[in-house]
């Protein structure tokens, strides 16, 4: 589907890991973006999107009222990308987290449904929400039982957005399985991304247990998920929860360890006893395939390659700093 001309669509949080990634793909598929972003991890090199003159950068925090106000009745569509992301991000400090994460997301969610000009409303959720469910295949219907603050103010805010839809603005929820992937805001505190970097520079990699279950995707195919979801008819997506991945990769971390050597020669895994995160999760992704027609094209292995090869190429002058990491 092609937008329609100067169809526009604000990407909040678009300066960050995912929204970068997913900034230029919705700029080559013809949508005006304005990406909004607080660079709280620095100001980031936008040259690449700035080359288009459909895109504009605003810089602001999410949580200023009136910059709600201001932006949320100037766009057909609303993608909510902005969080403290991670576990240990949210832990830092409680009440940022209970304003980035709860309140600000529902401030503009109120704000975009008053003004009534947006079509879509889609919300960046995570499928950490399931918690630590061995033996089950979760979908989009099961109970979300998050372990951390940063699941449980997902799983809430979505609670709150599906069950206060108005008619006019479609609320929908993407449920991201674990992100990986080389990007321009890179991260390194992803665990394929770590993995990868470990692997290259101390040829080594540690696993902890490495039995439970974790499902993967590369950020270039979670940008065309949010495409997807842009571009399909309203009426298929509008109140809709989409788990966010393929059932071939979810994958037990003792086998993605194993991929992960033989990516890189001259690395080793070591799996020791424990494990200090307790999430293990089986996902079924068969919805967002069957509605959107989503299925990833970039596969695990070729992602790491890909990532290895940056690395070696000395792309980050010292992958270990901590501005690849959000906390």
């Amino acid at each position: 589907m092609i937008p329609e001309q100067g169809e526009s669509v604000l990407v909040v949080g678009g300066a960050g890991y995912i929204g970068q990634v997913l900034d230029l793909e919705l700029l080559k598929a013809g949508y005006k973006i304005t990406s909004l972003d607080a660079n709280i991890h620095g100001e980031q090199d936008l040259s690449l999107l700035t080359s288009f003159p459909n895109f504009t950068q605003l810089t602001g925090d999410i949580r200023d009222q009136g910059l709600v106000a201001e932006l949320a009745q100037k766009f057909d569509s609303i993608i909510f990308l902005a969080s403290l992301v991670g576990e240990a991000a949210c832990n830092l400090n409680f009440n940022d987290t209970i304003q980035v994460n709860y309140l600000a997301p529902l401030n503009w969610w109120t704000a975009v449904k008053y003004f009534g000009r947006a079509k879509r409303f889609i919300f960046t959720s995570t499928d950490s929400c399931y918690g630590q469910r061995p033996g089950e295949r979760l979908r989009e219907e099961s109970e979300l039982l998050p372990l951390s603050l940063y699941g449980e103010l997902k799983a809430k805010v979505e609670k709150e957005l599906l069950a206060s839809q108005d008619g006019k603005t479609a609320p929908i929820v993407l449920r991201l399985a674990t992100v990986y992937g080389l990007a321009p805001r890179m991260r390194f505190d992803l665990v394929v991304n770590l993995l990868t970097r470990d692997a290259c520079f101390r040829k080594k990699l540690t696993i902890f247990s490495g039995d439970q279950w974790r499902p993967l995707v590369h950020v270039s195919d979670v940008a065309r998920a949010f495409h997807m979801a842009l571009d399909s008819p309203l009426e298929k997506v509008k109140g809709q929860v989409f788990n966010v991945g393929s059932n071939e990769n979810n994958i037990q971390f003792k086998d993605l360890g194993k991929i992960i050597t033989d990516c890189i020669p001259g690395s080793h895994l070591k799996i020791l006893p424990g494990d200090p995160d307790l999430r293990d999760y089986y996902v079924d992704f068969t919805k967002i395939n069957k509605v959107l027609g989503f299925s990833p094209k970039v596969s695990l292995r070729s992602g790491i390659l890909e990532l290895a090869a940056a690395l070696k190429a000395g792309v980050f002058a010292d992958p270990y700093n901590k501005r690849y990491a959000n906390a």
